[in-house]
């Protein structure tokens, strides 16, 4: 079962930009820019941005280019290589990722509007959230063409309040931007690990969107472009402004500038795609878990889910959040990636549970959260050591245990 038709038209570069940025533009990207911002200084924070990103880009490039090659969802390419029953217990995970960023937004979406008017001080917060949430749950509903739709109106827009508040709060020059020194000492690897962790599901799941692209040139150039310059210049347009004004709220410092009514537009924007985007995707996991369950089922339950975890405060939680994000979700990604490249096309697994892709998982996992503690990592983002432990295990334990548990053609029945 699947949310969107497979008959959706293919699309260019260009709109997968969009779409991509439409997430990107995302009140979690605005505080991350600020916190990194006021933790590296203006100089750190462009280089963590840099780094992190290229990172984003690399992998999501890649993705990006399995996604609209196979034509197939991020699930099915996961189930490729983990098995069914191995995938569900993959996707289980992005999807508990994915419903937490929900809550995470969904949070400060309430909180975002009872800054902007004091009539929406006044609402409880619980009832702004479920606002938003029933929003970004008709939307999503709707799937793919609402999701291309929205970014195509709402990502310029964003881009220009963003840009206007930026103008606005450094109109006195970037003086005090640069002299700007933080009060504690942050390691330019963990900066790098939290934008890389910040939007490593999106990078991930890129399949999702890019498998309606034109030719898998035009996925990877649309992610490079996204992931590599769009979101690096978010993080800026949101931190700088921040180390000027000392306020880490850019709804506060918009407000604080007389920008009332853009602070309230891009506050509703941002939560709406970047939510739909999120519970489209969580909806697609949940019909990977609950095939026989009807889709607009799956979109309730999973925008319900995410206001729990929203309301129990899991963004009280956002930079372990983050970091735990950037060490397990990127093996799965590397582990799908080298079965694309190393499986026949057409082919699917022959067993329900693959054991060189867990065990690749595992290794890959473990390896970024402990090497560090140990002095053997790689490099000094755990997310990129993950991705390729995970990557170079599962080839070399595919290679090995190839006689034994291998794929067999599309159409046969593995029972035989």
């Amino acid at each position: 079962m699947q949310i969107i038709a497979t008959t959706s038209p293919r699309v260019g570069a260009w709109r997968i930009v969009l779409i991509l940025l439409a997430v990107m533009i995302a009140l979690p990207a605005f505080v991350m820019g600020a916190e990194l911002s006021h933790a590296l200084g203006a100089v750190g924070a462009i280089r963590a941005s840099l780094a992190g990103a290229a990172i984003l880009a690399l992998i999501s490039a890649m993705t990006g280019a399995a996604g609209a090659h196979t034509r197939k969802t991020t699930y099915e390419l996961i189930t490729d290589a983990f098995g069914p029953q191995g995938a569900r217990l993959a996707n289980g995970v992005l999807g508990l990722s994915l419903l937490g960023w929900y809550g995470v937004v969904a949070m400060m979406f309430g909180h975002a509007l009872a800054s902007v008017s004091p009539a929406l001080a006044s609402t409880p917060l619980w009832l702004l959230a479920l606002g938003g949430c029933v929003l970004t749950t008709v939307t999503t509903m709707v799937g793919f063409r609402a999701l291309d739709l929205l970014s195509a109106v709402t990502t310029p827009l964003k881009l220009l309040l963003l840009v206007w508040t930026f103008v606005a709060a450094l109109r006195g020059g970037l003086d005090p931007v640069w002299a700007f020194v933080p009060a504690g000492v942050m390691p330019l690897g963990l900066g790098v690990s939290m934008v890389a962790g910040g939007l490593m599901v999106g990078a991930v799941l890129s399949p999702d969107i890019c498998r309606f692209a034109r030719s898998p040139g035009h996925a990877a150039l649309a992610c490079a472009l996204a992931y590599g310059l769009g979101f690096p210049l978010v993080l800026m347009l949101a931190g700088f402004p921040s180390l000027a004004s000392g306020d880490k709220d850019l709804v506060r410092i918009m407000l604080a500038l007389g920008l009332g009514v853009p602070a309230l537009l891009i506050v509703a924007l941002t939560a709406w795609s970047t939510n739909s985007f999120n519970l489209y995707a969580a909806t697609l996991v949940g019909s990977t878990l609950r095939p026989r369950q009807p889709p607009w089922q799956l979109t309730l339950i999973a925008g319900a889910a995410g206001t729990v975890l929203g309301l129990a405060g899991i963004s009280d939680m956002l930079v372990p959040y983050l970091l735990w994000l950037g060490v397990c979700i990127p093996p799965i990604a590397g582990i799908y990636l080298v079965n694309v490249v190393l499986a026949p096309r057409g082919s699917q697994t022959a067993s329900n549970w693959r054991a060189d892709a867990l065990i690749a998982w595992a290794l890959g996992s473990g390896w970024a959260a402990l090497a560090p503690r140990w002095g053997l990592a790689l490099t000094p983002v755990p997310a990129l050591d993950s991705i390729a432990v995970a990557a170079l295990s599962y080839a070399l334990l595919r290679r090995l245990s190839s006689p034994h548990q291998g794929v067999m053609p599309a159409g046969t029945d593995p029972a035989g």
